[in-house]
């Protein structure tokens, strides 16, 4: 008995029935699949890696600025000396250390809290703009962030 789904060749040769090309064809296609599918979550997983140690290696460095008092525009010395480990340290005219500190960098959102050596602690929150290395943003008595007046800093 002729087997139904055979086909013949024009070539008077068989050809292999339809079902078993079809599922030949339906395995070569989910392997494509799976190695698509694998690719695009390779590709998505890396893309979400968070990237706290370039924002680190980025901050890291000096900052040099202004800060202003009230509604006063930024016109006095302003230094920071930022480690990647989240130290900070603020500096004179002189680079002499004049308070020490925390700062974060969350996003653009950065933030910093320092204590002189009188005791008085300062907190400052602001922007950082990636393109042009600056931080623009507040400063304040802590635990405010604001308080004080405004400030500018520019990586050197």
């Amino acid at each position: 008995m002729k087997n139904p789904a055979a086909r013949k060749s024009p070539r008077g040769g068989h050809l292999k029935p339809l079902n078993t090309l079809n599922h030949q064809l339906f395995l070569a296609m989910k392997t494509i699949q799976f190695f698509l599918t694998l690719c695009l979550a390779t590709a998505l997983f890396s893309a979400c890696k968070k990237d706290n140690d370039s924002g680190n290696a980025t901050m890291q460095g000096t900052w040099q600025g202004k800060w202003g008092s009230g509604n006063q525009a930024p016109s006095y010395f302003l230094k920071f000396k930022m480690e990647g480990n989240g130290n900070l340290q603020r500096l004179d005219e002189q680079n002499k250390v004049i308070a020490t500190g925390i700062w974060a960098l969350n996003g653009i959102e950065f933030e910093c809290t320092y204590t002189h050596s009188d005791g008085q602690v300062h907190r400052i929150g602001g922007l950082y703009t990636d393109f042009d290395n600056t931080i623009i943003g507040r400063w304040g008595y802590s635990p405010s962030k604001a308080n004080g007046g405004e400030i500018e800093l520019v990586k050197q």
